[in-house]
């Protein structure tokens, strides 16, 4: 796939919070964590990796504040993309309650079968990691985001999978993924990341057009919040069973759920 350098089609609308990652992953690297070898114990460890989720509902988020661009960010797509992904398709059920996408891991990949929202890494020649998202969506679902934002803030630390030291050093990586909105875990070779989830808007038109990456993905489907909470689709034949691949993508989910109620 391309990158989003490279490829015209990453063209969005921000929303007011994320101005902090309108700039590209070495520089936000630069920006919010110490260099290697410094003593600054104010901040967690710089990860080795950032990654980024779309979180995609099947209609606008309600009372979303966008503004027409950000630093880095290409606002070229005109002003009635913009209006067509924030206004409600007319012929829907605004009675029926929102649902998030969720892709299906390969069965040959880790974590096989297992649940997620699109996503994966940020690339060093991503204009911004906001385009690292739209891009890691494309690739991932085959969907194009015309609206970025707001971050979904998790908690950025587990004791199996996040930062590894002292009380101090968990402390200082919570408080600081509460203001940032980072997810702190580590891959299996024990590289340390940093995820940032945010909300993609998708036109409703367009939420038909899921195209998963066989080699990575082998299905998707959409979910309410009470489906992500049972952890079961209803409606299909026996129902269908969701296994997240982590607790905290299962986490992640439902708080992205509370954003659309607030």
């Amino acid at each position: 796939m391309a990158s989003s350098t490279e490829d015209p089609a990453f063209a969005f609308t921000t929303h007011t919070s994320v101005e902090a990652f309108s700039v590209s992953p070495p520089v936000f690297l630069d920006c919010y964590f110490p260099l290697p070898g410094s003593s600054d114990t104010s901040r967690p460890p710089a990860p080795v990796f950032l990654a980024t989720g779309a979180i995609v509902f099947d209609r606008p988020l309600p009372n979303n504040n966008f503004h027409p661009g950000s630093a880095g960010v290409d606002v070229s797509a005109s002003a009635g993309a913009l209006h067509e992904a924030l206004t409600p398709n007319p012929n829907s059920d605004s009675a029926k309650p929102p649902r998030v996408l969720l892709i299906q891991r390969a069965a040959h990949d880790s974590m096989p079968l297992r649940w997620e929202t699109p996503g994966g890494g940020c690339d060093d020649d991503d204009i911004s990691i906001l385009h690292s998202c739209a891009r890691e969506l494309f690739e991932e679902a085959g969907l194009h985001a015309t609206t970025l934002g707001p971050v979904v803030r998790v908690g950025s630390v587990s004791s199996s999978e996040g930062i590894h030291g002292g009380e101090s050093t968990k402390k200082q990586a919570h408080e600081w993924g509460e203001d940032m909105g980072g997810q702190f875990f580590r891959t299996r070779r024990g590289k340390l990341v940093c995820k940032f989830y945010f909300v993609a808007g998708v036109p409703e038109a367009r939420t038909a057009e899921v195209v998963v990456d066989p080699k990575e993905h082998v299905g998707y489907v959409w979910v309410t919040e009470e489906e992500v909470r049972q952890k079961k689709v209803q409606g299909e034949e026996g129902g269908l069973d969701l296994e997240f691949t982590t607790q905290a993508q299962w986490e992640v989910i439902l708080t992205a759920f509370h954003l659309w109620h607030a």
